[in-house]
């Protein structure tokens, strides 16, 4: 979506149009695009980007406008057709309130481990089953958080799709956490193991220790998760 804040120039949006479009070609009609908009626009904007992106059938579009304010989402949610996804930096069940009344999302994206981890979150997902909301667990975690998601889905109704980054993490990274099932067409194996499912590597961990890590999200494949390191 270019550099624009809450809105966009013509040629930013339709650079935005374009991408969709060709993704859409190039996985074809059975493959879900779900849209990143991160907070980015006011209501105005976000509501003419979603209807240009309409005729490509996103699975969603998430946080098409700061998190904070549900009454601004619901505007957005009461003039669009596609799903309408949110919650990633919403961390206490209280704080969905608010959004649950108005009815301003479609999608709820708590993340488990900003919100008090798997019984909170559980309790989180109840609530929302009540106003027939889906939960699409935000997840840019390691092995234990990706465990823990796992068993979240499994025991919640209303569980929709689960975020991972497994693709893209160093071979060390898995073998610091052994037990977390790989993806195998398009679905995860639940983990097997007591517990989670995964064990620490206590060894792995020594070698390797935490680095401070920045993500340049203006860089060149800045998606394939090539970090600087300090």
């Amino acid at each position: 979506f270019g550099s624009g804040y809450y809105e966009l120039d013509l040629e930013e949006k339709r650079r935005a149009v374009a991408l969709v479009e060709a993704v859409r070609e190039a996985v074809g009609p059975d493959v879900e695009i779900l849209i990143e908009m991160h907070g980015r626009f006011n209501p105005v904007t976000a509501v003419e980007m979603a209807r240009l992106l309409e005729p490509y059938r996103p699975g969603w579009i998430e946080e098409p406008v700061p998190p904070h304010n549900p009454a601004a989402l619901k505007k957005v949610a009461e003039q669009v057709s596609v799903p309408v996804a949110t919650g990633e930096r919403i961390h206490t069940r209280y704080d969905f309130r608010e959004l649950f009344e108005l009815q301003a999302a479609d999608i709820i994206q708590p993340d488990i481990t900003h919100l008090g981890g798997l019984l909170e979150t559980k309790k989180l997902a109840a609530w929302a089953d009540a106003y027939y909301i889906l939960v699409a667990p935000h997840n840019v975690c390691g092995p234990v958080g990706t465990a823990a998601n796992l068993h979240l889905a499994a025991c919640t109704t209303n569980f929709k799709i689960q975020e991972h980054f497994n693709d893209f993490a160093e071979a060390h990274v898995k073998a610091a956490a052994p037990g977390v099932p790989e993806v195998v067409d398009g679905y995860f194996p639940l983990p097997s193991g007591p517990g989670l499912g995964v064990e620490l590597d206590h060894a792995v961990l020594e070698r390797y220790p935490r680095r401070r890590v920045f993500f340049n999200l203006f860089a060149e494949d800045w998606h394939r998760r090539q970090a600087e390191r300090s």
